[in-house]
Formats: C-alpha cells, structure tokens, sequence
C-alpha cells in the first residue's frame, strides 16, 4: 500500500491512502475459496459450486471488507510508525475520495484528515505561584466538634417532657376532615429532632410536649412549606400537598441525651490508644484533626487553580477547524453547528487540559501499578485491624478478598484515578510555589462557590491505565 503525506494546515494534514490489486487480491482470492467450499446453493453439491458465482454473488462484499480491514491497520500502523499524536480520530475526506465500485483490477484511493497535537511549553515550576487556603480552625468550630462528640458518646435519657435539644419519636395518623384516623390508614413512626427545626414558633409547639400527648396539625402551617413538611416527617411531597391535611402525633418517647463529661475517660473514647490527659491536649487534637479532614477540598481547589493557571498561560495552537469537524461528525447527540461554536471554547479548554496533563505524565513518569492498588484495597480492608495482629493464614484470606475485588473493573478504576490524581498533586506541591492563605470555612464555601459558577471544571475526565507487572 502506497501513503502519501500533505501538509493542509499548522496542525492538520491529509493522508492520501493507495490500494492496489496487489494488496487486495490474493486475500480476496482466498476467501472467495472459502465461501465456495462451504456455500450451500441448491443445484449444487457442497463444494461443488462454480467459483464465478460465488464471486458473482459474494465478490463485491468480501472486497469491500478486505479494502476496509487494509485501510484500519495500514491507518493505524502509519500513525503509529511515524509517530503522529493525533487529536480525536482521522476523518474520511469526503471531497477528495472518489466512490469504490469495489471491481476486479480497481486501483483504490482514500483521503484522511487528521488534526495534530500541537508542540508547546509547559511551565511548570516555581515561577508559577499559586495560592494555597488553608482552612482557619476557629474555636467556634472546635466547640461544635466537641459538642457533637460528646452527644455522641452521652447517654440517653428519657425525659416526661420535651426541652429544646430533645427528639422526640411518636405515630402520626392522617385523619379525616371529621377529625377521625382514615380508615385503613397505618400510623406512621417519625422522628422530630427539636434543634434543628428552624423555626420558633414550631419549636414552642414542641417544646413541653408529653408523653402520650396528642398534637393535631397541618404539616404545611406547621413547618412553612411541603418541602420542609416532607423532610421534618419523611413522609412524600405529594401526600404533603393535599388540601385541609390533618395529621395527629401521639409521643410515645423523648429522648434527651447527656453529653459525655470532658475527662479522660472521654479523650481516650475518642481517640483510643493516645495519651490525652487534659482539655486543652483533647481541643488540640481536635483542631489538628478538623484541618486534616478540609485537606481534600482544598486540595480539590489548588489542583483547579493550578490547572486553570497552566491552561491560560500556556500557549497552545489547536487546529480549531478540524476539532470543531470532528465535534460535529462524532457527536451522537448531532449538535447544530450553532451548538458546537457556543461550547467549543469550553471543549478547547479541556482539550488543552488532556494534552498538558498528558505532558506532564510523560515527562515526570507517572503511573498507578497494579499492586499500588492491590495495596490501596488492603490498607482499607485492614484499617480498623492492628497489622501486628493479622496471622498468616488471615492474611491469606485478605489477599483472597482483594482478588476478588480486583475483579470489579469499575471500582478498580476508581481507586486507579484516585491513586493517580494524588500523585499529579504530590508532584505539582513538589514544584510549584504554593503561597499559604488562611481563610474561614465559610469564606472558603463562598469561593468554591464562585468558582464553579465562572469557572469550568478542568479536571481530566478521562481514564488513566495503570501499569500491569504480572
């Protein structure tokens, strides 16, 4: 097969792909030959059919197959032996490619274009400074922490009446508009947790309730809206919106807990195995731990700025032509036109994100292995069990375990692309120079929050592969 090369652009080019009857006719020949041995055709004895009507009959279909299996793996092998990093996939010039009659002697030509990914710059180092919030730990937010930990390590009692920070648990029963449950209606258990209804005026009606005590309401008065109705009860938006609904609640327990007192004994419930003797030891702790636990988002928001940061500042020709084409003519969708100029400023960006990143692995080797995997779904598996304590023969049953995990392709996945973004983080902390700013938590909600509204989300969407090593 013949391939010429022409140069239509900065970035594109046209492959213009020969194929002559040497390269399609002993294959065809020969498979031709095998429909004539198998071709069962009344008349005829197996085997026996002349090879001028199979060729009549087949001739046109297995030539057309050949020429397009030629075509795929001499594409393929071109661009892969010339080295050509292609963006999206080569498409069939349509103008240029004359129709095949697929006829004995035919000499074949094909026409391809294909976009190239551009050569450029990556400036990656410490000259690019990007900011790195980290999260202020204020004491009201220590407080809160150590508010709810000692909720959750109290003890419950249960009081004759309801007070502010109670829950109380009863039946409510639909009732009719003569006042009465409906007939064939079953109450149903809900859950009022007191402190975290907002509004006050419900609260008072709550508050000093009774055990036994019936309350008749209409959800809708009672908490302001269906929504908020349908949360307080757990009970559908549509049930909620029916006119003159009436429910009665009878209690049938409050529950108030004790919050654990602030000594040893609690310290060490909290965080077995650490030697925490006073206060002041456990609010440190505490505080560590809060700061731990924000890490992720914002890391989540340092990976966006840097990436945003190396997409506007690093100069890049795309081939903007043939990827609007490409959109076009692969999109299963079918955009307009219109559509596709509306988002391919978005679509360039994330483009120029996948070729940066993929930059960036080259140069710096990164790669998840399989057995950095196999390690990620151990540590989970033996996270709440001493290592010193796993015998042998246990931890044979957790290799057997893992096995079988490895065979859920997806989560595999999963754990592959959390595993290479945060080497791509290890790596852009390594290089860049981060400039520490702290922010309150709420300050840093309404940033996010920002962000994803001016901003697109440049971050890979694609499936990185790990490096098997059987």
């Amino acid at each position: 097969m013949n391939i010429t090369r022409e140069n239509t652009g900065d970035q594109t080019i046209t492959l213009r792909m020969e194929i002559t009857p040497d390269d399609y006719h002993e294959i065809v020949t020969k498979n031709l030959k095998d429909y004539q041995r198998k071709a069962n055709i009344p008349g005829f004895r197996p085997g026996k059919v002349p090879f001028g009507m199979v060729k009549k009959m087949y001739g046109k279909a297995v030539m057309a197959d050949e020429v397009n299996k030629l075509l795929s793996e001499n594409l393929s092998s071109y661009m892969t032996d010339e080295k050509l990093d292609v963006l999206g996939n080569p498409l069939p010039n349509k103008e240029k490619t004359k129709p095949a009659q697929f006829v004995d002697g035919e000499i074949f030509e094909f026409y391809f274009d294909l976009g190239l990914a551009p050569d450029f710059t990556l400036n990656l180092g410490p000259e690019l400074e990007i900011e790195n919030y980290q999260i202020l730990i204020d004491d009201k937010m220590v407080d809160g922490y150590i508010e709810d930990t000692r909720k959750r390590n109290g003890i419950s009692t249960h009081p004759d009446a309801a007070g502010r920070e109670d829950m109380i648990s009863g039946e409510a029963t639909e009732l009719s508009a003569d006042g009465l449950p409906i007939e064939g209606s079953e109450p149903k258990k809900i859950f009022l947790y007191i402190e975290k209804i907002t509004d006050e005026k419900v609260k008072e009606k709550l508050i000093s309730l009774k055990r036994e005590e019936i309350l008749v309401f209409n959800p809708i008065e009672l908490f302001g809206s269906v929504e908020e109705a349908a949360k307080q009860l757990n009970l559908p938006a549509d049930t909620l919106s029916k006119p003159r609904l009436t429910f009665s609640f009878k209690v049938t327990e409050i529950t108030h807990i004790v919050p654990a007192e602030l000594n040893t004994e609690f310290f060490n419930n909290v965080y077995p195995g650490d030697t925490i003797e006073t206060e002041d030891d456990f609010r440190d702790r505490v505080r560590k731990d809060a700061a731990a636990s924000f890490s992720g988002e914002t890391d989540k928001l340092l990976f966006q700025n840097i990436s945003k940061d190396l997409i506007e500042n690093t100069t890049m020709n795309l081939p903007e032509e043939f990827l609007k084409r490409w959109l076009f003519e692969h999109d299963e969708n079918k955009m307009s036109e219109e559509e596709i100029e509306q988002q391919y400023p978005s679509f360039s960006k994330s483009m120029k994100w996948q070729l940066i990143e993929n930059k960036i692995i080259k140069e710096n080797d990164i790669g998840v292995k399989e057995e950095e995997i196999r390690g990620y779904i151990r540590s989970y598996l033996l996270r709440q069990v001493s290592q010193e304590f796993v015998d042998p023969e246990m931890a044979k049953k957790y290799d057997s375990i893992v096995d079988a995990f490895m065979q859920n392709k997806e989560q595999v996945q999963k754990i592959n692309d959390q595993l290479f973004d945060a080497k791509l983080m290890g790596l852009f902390k390594e290089k860049v120079t981060l400039k520490p700013v702290e922010i309150s938590y709420e300050d840093f909600i309404s940033l996010v929050s920002s962000s994803h509204d001016h901003e697109h989300d440049h971050h890979h969407d694609h499936h990185h592969d790990h490096d098997h090593d059987h």
